[in-house]
């Protein structure tokens, strides 16, 4: 036998060691991604004290103190529910909702499963390195144990043991596919768009993309895996539409005033999560089917029973959220939108619904009020879709 050679790699299978051994080196990926719902999605309870959230907070149910509580899932931007100290889910009057002020709703209980006994089963999205045997904390009511509360770096990336004991030669998972975000980012069926309340079933974005045109991008692509997207916007969508669809953005039949950006009729907010509000058609998240089709107005349809949606928007969603009677625009008919929103995006339709302006607006004659006849136009021009009738008076947007 010749001489020992370097010592190598632990020839034992990598073992989880926690965000924290991840964020001695990688200090701003951690620093951003403990400011996510995902680091928060599940909170254990210690010494009486209440989970800190970035930017929320949140109560308990009537009859109960924090010394009752195991862990609260959730909380960070839409909900929470709670978990006793045997790790049951605390049913009936306890699901607490968020603030939402873009709906209108202020924070409050509403039911859950009342008169049920839930064992809590669904660690298996919330949390890092679950194994689907055992009881974590050996409490009767948590199925299942795992390495860490919470989807932490090591959800995504695998086990880092072998990364921290030698990071240049064990290098970490990076898995850019969206059937990873899909392992947790799906409810049902991935071929139909569960339908719940009026609305999309919220923990359905890997379906909603495997349904959509889109299904040939990863999430990744538009998405920074590390921020939040309720809190940081700015910096958690890396691509714009715009960096894909030029022309859509350069060719629209209203021009000269782009009241709504992509994302609001291509992905309205229609998923709901905690709270939507059916008369504005719109919930508390975005929906990602993204495909839109003019022709059709209703969202939904029956098969087998059963209501599903359409795998594709409809103008209920991708219009009504702003244009309906309690919406932020002029309520129009079913016909009138279909005949705007059909070629919207046509190079030769460019500008078509475009208000007209006198050619000088620094010399328009004033009318007999004292305004001019540019005044009367640009308060035509806050209804950007015409009515065929001829009465141009709408609110606007």
């Amino acid at each position: 036998m010749g001489p020992a050679g370097p010592t190598g790699l632990d020839a034992r299978p990598a073992t989880y060691v926690g965000s924290q051994a991840c964020a001695q080196c990688h200090e701003d990926y951690a620093a951003a991604h403990a400011q996510t719902g995902h680091a928060f999605i599940l909170n254990r309870v210690e010494g009486g004290q209440p989970p800190a959230y970035p930017n929320s907070e949140v109560e308990l149910p009537e009859g109960h103190a924090w010394e009752d509580i195991s862990y609260v899932v959730g909380g960070f931007a839409r909900k929470a529910i709670f978990l006793d100290q045997q790790g049951n889910i605390i049913t009936g009057t306890t699901q607490y909702n968020l603030g939402n002020t873009r709906l209108g709703v202020d924070a409050g209980f509403v039911e859950y499963h009342a008169g049920d006994s839930a064992a809590y089963t669904c660690a298996g999205c919330h949390t890092t390195g679950y194994v689907p045997s055992g009881n974590q904390h050996d409490l009767p009511g948590l199925a299942g144990t795992w390495a860490e509360d919470g989807v932490g770096c090591e959800a995504c990336h695998g086990p880092g043991s072998n990364h921290v004991n030698d990071p240049y030669l064990a290098r970490m998972e990076i898995n850019r596919d969206s059937e990873q975000c899909g392992t947790c980012h799906t409810f049902g069926s991935k071929t139909a768009v569960e339908v719940v309340g009026g609305f999309f079933h919220g923990y359905q974005q890997y379906d909603e993309l495997f349904l959509s045109k889109k299904r040939v991008m990863d999430c990744v692509d538009c998405h920074n895996p590390h921020q939040t997207t309720t809190e940081g916007r700015a910096i958690s969508i890396r691509t714009v539409c715009e960096t894909c669809h030029q022309d859509k953005a350069d060719y629209q039949k209203i021009t000269e005033r782009r009241h709504a950006p992509c994302v609001d009729c291509h992905m309205p907010r229609v998923d709901i999560n905690a709270v939507g509000n059916q008369d504005t058609y719109a919930a508390d998240t975005r929906t990602h089917l993204m495909s839109i089709n003019p022709r059709a107005a209703e969202q939904f349809r029956e098969e087998d029973d059963t209501v599903l949606a359409n795998a594709y928007l409809t103008l209920d969603f991708a219009c009504k959220g702003c244009h309906s009677e309690e919406g932020m625009a002029s309520a129009y008919p079913d016909e009138q939108l279909m005949e705007t929103a059909i070629g919207y995006h046509d190079r030769d339709l460019a500008g078509s619904l475009n208000r007209r302006r006198p050619r000088n607006e620094d010399t328009a004659p004033a009318n007999e009020e004292g305004t001019t006849d540019q005044d009367a136009a640009e308060e035509e021009a806050e209804d950007p879709i015409p009515d065929p009738a001829g009465d141009n008076t709408g609110s606007g947007n």
